[in-house]
């Protein structure tokens, strides 16, 4: 009986492992049959992507795919718009410049027209430009923006200085006016009538870009009656106390260079670089404002008539050398000492403040004067 027992007992085992020999057989087909599907997928998959490349990338016969004509026409709407607001910005910047022309020039003439002595009051005054003449002023100190050395590094030059012009007042004086005539009708007779030779050219030397441009490009000349003078419009800056005293009585080189160096000699400096002046605008008691500096310079007329061009450091310099009537420093690139052109006169006749200008310097401004100082 015990033997029947084991003989019953093997056979069902090796009935389970039949059953479970089948049931391997069974899951092995079945990842055989999934393998064979997933490879199938694939390959589908990877057929449609190779036939979609194709069509994109090579139009058949007919004219291409739907999809390729699509694209081809947005390509072609997107060039005529592009074409289209290259136009259009064009004609706006073509008109905004006729414009400008139109206003800067009338501001020019209003500028730099002499008035009648018995128009002026005889103290000075000072009030709000015409509108004319504070769009030319605002046109003539913002292109005259340059690039200044790093105060604290001069081997690398600042950024152009971003600023704008909140206000442009016009100066009035008879004393001015009546002894700038007087000094200008002098001149004329000095040199009977004869006109001085224009200025010369100016070469600008920053970094290791060199820039030479005519000086009627740089220089703002005023007009005359046929006999050049070189009557021009330059900048100046000084603190706003030197600034009350130069409304009061004009400009006086007898205290030039006080605090501030007189490389040329003892005389009134000036620039036709607006940006040269900021350095000499600024005290201790300029305002910082939403965090912006405000400063003021002025706009004069300068009558340089014969200048002498000097090219190394003349301290001593009371006057003019003779046969000339002013002195223009000459930059690096034209053999002198300084960046950027300085014209001085030694004769307070011969300028004629024109205008105050007070301007912000706006808050990205990067220029000498904002950047970050030890």
């Amino acid at each position: 009986m015990l033997y029947d027992m084991q003989q019953q007992l093997i056979a069902t085992m090796q009935e389970q492992l039949r059953v479970q020999a089948i049931g391997l057989d069974s899951m092995k087909q079945v990842n055989s049959w999934q393998e064979r599907e997933l490879a199938s997928l694939r390959g589908q998959a990877q057929t449609m992507f190779d036939a979609e490349k194709r069509q994109l990338q090579k139009p058949d016969e007919a004219g291409g795919t739907e999809e390729a004509k699509s694209l081809e026409k947005l390509k072609s709407k997107l060039t005529k718009m592009s074409a289209d607001k290259t136009l259009y910005r064009e004609q706006a910047d073509a008109h905004a410049t006729c414009a400008l022309a139109t206003s800067v020039q009338a501001g020019w003439k209003a500028a730099c027209t002499l008035p009648h002595e018995s128009t002026l009051p005889l103290r000075t005054s000072v009030g709000f430009a015409d509108k004319t003449e504070v769009r030319f002023v605002e046109w003539l100190f913002t292109r005259s923006l340059v690039k200044h050395r790093s105060a604290q590094d001069p081997s690398l030059w600042c950024p152009t200085a971003r600023v704008k012009v909140l206000q442009v007042e016009k100066i009035e004086n008879r004393s001015f006016l009546k002894r700038y005539a007087q000094r200008r009708e002098e001149l004329l007779e000095e040199r009977a009538g004869q006109s001085c030779e224009p200025l010369q050219d100016i070469k600008t030397l920053i970094g290791k870009s060199l820039q030479n441009r005519r000086s009627i490009e740089e220089v703002c000349h005023c007009p005359d009656s046929g006999v050049n003078l070189n009557e021009v419009l330059l900048f100046h800056g000084s603190p706003s106390a030197k600034v009350n005293g130069i409304l009061t009585s004009g400009f006086d080189p007898r205290y030039a260079g006080l605090g501030t160096g007189a490389m040329f000699g003892q005389g009134s400096y000036f620039a036709h670089n607006a940006s040269k002046c900021f350095r000499y605008a600024g005290d201790d008691d300029v305002e910082r404002k939403n965090g912006g500096l405000r400063q003021t310079v002025l706009v004069v007329r300068a009558l340089l008539g014969n200048p002498h061009y000097q090219k190394l450091m003349c301290p001593e310099r009371r006057m003019p050398p003779a046969n000339s009537d002013s002195v223009v420093a000459l930059t690096k690139a034209e053999g002198g000492c300084v960046d950027h052109r300085e014209y001085v006169l030694y004769d307070k006749a011969s300028i004629l403040p024109l205008y105050l200008i007070e301007f912000e310097h706006l808050p990205d401004c990067r220029c000498q004067m904002c950047s970050p100082q030890d």
